[in-house]
């Protein structure tokens, strides 16, 4: 939300989500048993990544969804 604002968007609607921290702890503790198989089937992509950062951004972060809209005359 912050973000829109300083880059001079207008923010329209904020979805706030909040079960979202709650399901991607439920998704790290299901990747967890099954990590090495799907890397072998994925690869060490972003999926793979971003699961292994989910405790942390999940126990600080709150999960929304921010609808931003340019200023009408602006660029």
């Amino acid at each position: 939300m912050e973000q829109a604002r300083a880059a001079g968007l207008t923010v329209e609607y904020i979805d706030e989500r909040p079960d979202g921290p709650a399901m991607w702890r439920r998704f790290y503790r299901l990747w967890q048993p099954h990590e090495a198989e799907l890397r072998r089937e994925l690869g060490d992509d972003q999926a793979a990544r971003e699961a292994e950062l989910a405790p942390p951004w999940s126990a600080t972060h709150e999960a929304m969804a921010v609808t931003p809209r340019r200023p009408s005359g602006g660029g």
